[in-house]
């Protein structure tokens, strides 16, 4: 059996484990956070919360509806619920199965050259590094945790996975003819990936590298400027492609409807029309001149934009009226916000305030809009400005990590940085709490559950005792202050996430990081600088202020994922110190064996507790309980998302209490969300109010 078919069959194998292990742990019903949410919008495909995953709620749609208890089926909803978890179980194993194959591309590699066919010997090192490296992933904490609920992580993660898996792919076949057909495969899926989640855009840089150093000769001069290039196509992407399309988009219907009297929508549909007019043009034109790169690249541009389209979607479901329908996206403006997720606000990355900055003025000149008529015709009233604070002179500063939109953390930067009332932070000070708290505490943290241990599942907000990583070997972790964490008491040792890796699966990592720099230097660089965008450059670009609601571990699944490419090199490591001892093909098998007991067996051991939740009903529960309390006809006012979107999901997919009325008490600000409540929801009557929607849409409702 050649080394082709070894490599599919065990990588098939591999991605079956993870698909039984997940489906065994996988939650039955709803649980807490945005799977409420996500659960109601599939089932009857609405439109959940900015940016929105469109892309995601179709396909959670038609697993819904083939597995036969769909809305417009009529069958048992529980039916559907299940098989929509199971689309995150489905999507986690092939993100194992990519993996897979991603790390005996390395490993291969390095044990038989670019273009050589292994050995026997060989090929059983290259599917043990591949084994022990995706089974880590299949078992670490942050993967597992969005593997069994119905979130959008775990298939933003497969569009990671096979975004890179696909490059790889192309560099193999880089010669041959008709091989960029994998680059336009790469753009679908990166345009397609979007209306899922913005994540898998930080696999472009590593990427433009692996184009860099595949098509050229690598010079260190070329190698920046193909990082550079490769971050500028990331913000191409970012912000030409998925904010200015819609944003032009909108300003031609402004001009259309209150400049020439048209329509709404006649603006927007002109813009696509001349859009798509271009692009052909582009296409056709670069093809005469036989620019072959160039013409590549806009056959990329057009492929990004077509899996784009996918958020159509959200504008045709808000136009129906659904009863979910999160800011309201049925018009070129509001579209807009929702991409842009004006509702949540925006945090500065490069240039802006401190904490105890304070703005000058404020920028007006953007508009607040609304869909209006005018003597019988269509028109976008001025309903108010958008208020943006501008700070100026020594009030912005470079890189401002202290930053505090709404003045709720205040206290917390002062004590973080024992600063005294009246006293302005410095330049130190922005670095001390971007170092110590957003890189520590809100990365390394995360990254060091998944592979030295983790304290317990209590939310930590800097505790030494809750939410802490720890490796289980005493003497470290009473040098990062943690005390003797056996002795902390039965509620947290006795925590079912109280994982105690003893740092073997870093250590582990580790070497193989070292075994690829050592002997593929350009290969080490491409997975490092995924494993830095999918990392740190998320903290730098999320910019999160303390003290959040929950633990975003689920944001940095990226270069968890990355550093398991390494713990599966670094079996190659530990066979070359093992054939020392034990030479041979024996040799090899007994360093996949203890690798393999080491790490993924180690982590499946200590872990599948606490990521078992095929009986957890906590949260349908608690909002069953909750509706069967309420009177007739009830008006139930909520807070949040886990008081809201469980209860979402009873009302939406179980059809239970729907002349109940859920308001929900975070979003009565937003002016879309109060004249919401001017319509029926189900069987839910409106709600009575004085206020007409020329009193609080824009600036008027304040």
């Amino acid at each position: 059996m050649n080394y082709r078919k070894v490599n599919n069959i065990v990588g098939w194998f591999t991605g079956a484990i993870a698909l039984f292990v997940y489906l065994s742990t996988m939650e039955r019903t709803v649980s807490f956070w945005d799977c409420g949410e996500f659960l109601s919008c599939a089932y009857k495909l609405e439109v959940g919360h900015s940016p929105g995953a469109p892309f995601f709620m179709l396909v959670q749609r038609l697993f819904a509806i083939f597995s036969g208890g769909g809305a417009a089926t009529g069958a048992d909803s529980t039916t559907a619920v299940i098989a929509i978890n199971a689309l995150s179980a489905l999507t986690s194993a092939l993100t194992i199965l990519f993996l897979f194959w991603t790390i005996t591309h390395f490993a291969k590699r390095l044990s038989a050259g670019k273009d050589g066919e292994p050995d026997s010997n060989q090929t059983a090192l290259i599917m043990g590094a591949g084994l022990v490296g995706a089974l880590a992933y299949t078992f670490s904490d942050t993967f597992w945790f969005s593997a069994v609920e119905a979130e959008v992580y775990a298939t933003s993660s497969f569009f990671t996975a096979i975004t890179f898996w696909a490059v790889l792919k192309w560099e193999h076949v880089a010669d041959n003819k008709h091989s960029d057909r994998w680059l336009v495969l790469i753009s679908y899926l990166l345009g397609v990936s979007v209306c899922v989640h913005l994540l898998n855009l930080l696999t472009i840089p590593a990427v433009a590298m692996v184009y860099y150093f595949r098509r050229y000769t690598p010079t260190y001069k070329g190698t920046f400027f193909a990082f550079l290039a490769g971050t500028a196509i990331l913000a191409f992407v970012q912000f030409g492609v998925i904010q200015y399309i819609p944003k032009l988009a909108s300003k031609f219907d402004i001009l259309f409807t209150n400049g020439f009297g048209t329509s709404f929508d006649t603006g927007a549909l002109t813009f696509l029309a001349l859009l798509t007019g271009l692009m052909v043009f582009l296409l056709m034109y670069t093809k005469k001149k036989n620019f072959v790169t160039l013409h590549t690249a806009v056959l990329c541009v057009i492929f990004i934009i077509i899996g784009y389209s996918s958020y159509i979607t959200a504008i045709i479901r808000s136009r129906s009226d659904v009863p979910i329908d999160m800011t309201n996206p049925d018009n070129p403006i509001s579209f807009l916000d929702y991409v842009n997720r004006e509702q949540f606000g925006q945090q500065p990355i490069f240039f802006g305030p401190y904490f105890t900055s304070r703005y000058e003025e404020l920028d007006t000149s953007g508009k607040l809009y609304m869909q209006d008529k005018v003597n019988g015709k269509d028109y976008y009233t001025i309903v108010g400005n958008k208020r943006v604070p501008i700070y100026k002179g020594d009030q912005t500063h470079f890189f401002p990590r202290i930053w505090d939109q709404e003045g709720n953390h205040v206290s917390f930067y002062k004590n973080f940085l024992n600063l005294k009332d009246g006293e302005e932070p410095t330049t130190a000070d922005n670095f001390k709490y971007f170092f110590g708290y957003q890189m520590n505490w809100m990365w390394w943290r995360f990254f060091m559950w998944n592979f030295a241990g983790r304290q317990n599942d209590i939310e930590g907000q800097l505790d030494p005792q809750r939410g802490n990583w720890i490796s289980g070997i005493g003497f470290i972790d009473k040098m990062r202050g943690l005390g003797d964490t056996e002795a902390m008491g039965s509620g947290y040792t006795n925590n079912d996430a109280h994982n105690k890796l003893y740092l073997l699966p870093f250590i582990l990592g580790i070497m193989g990081l070292i075994y690829q720099f050592n002997r593929n230097r350009r290969d080490g660089f491409v997975v490092l600088m995924l494993f830095f965008f999918t990392g740190a450059a998320i903290g730098i670009f999320l910019n999160m202020p303390p003290l959040q609601p929950r633990e975003r571990d689920y944001a940095f699944a990226g270069c968890t994922y990355t550093f398991t490419i390494w713990i599966g090199i670094g079996v190659m490591m530990a066979n070359e110190w093992l054939q020392k001892v034990i030479k041979g093909s024996a040799g090899t098998y007994v360093a996949t064996g203890v690798c393999m007991a080491a790490v993924p067996v180690l982590m499946a051991k200590v872990e599948w507790a606490d990521h078992d939740r095929s009986k957890k009903t906590l949260a349908h529960d608690v909002a069953f309980n909750t509706l069967s309390a309420c009177a007739p006809n009830a008006v139930l006012f909520t807070f949040g998302d886990n008081q809201t979107y469980p209860l979402w999901y009873i009302q939406e997919v179980e059809g239970f209490r729907k002349d109940v009325r859920i308001i929900n008490t975070s979003l009565l600000g937003i002016d879309w969300y109060v004249n919401q409540l001017n319509y029926m929801t189900n069987k839910a009557d409106a709600i009575p109010m004085l206020w007409k929607k020329e009193n609080y849409m824009g600036e008027r409702g304040n």
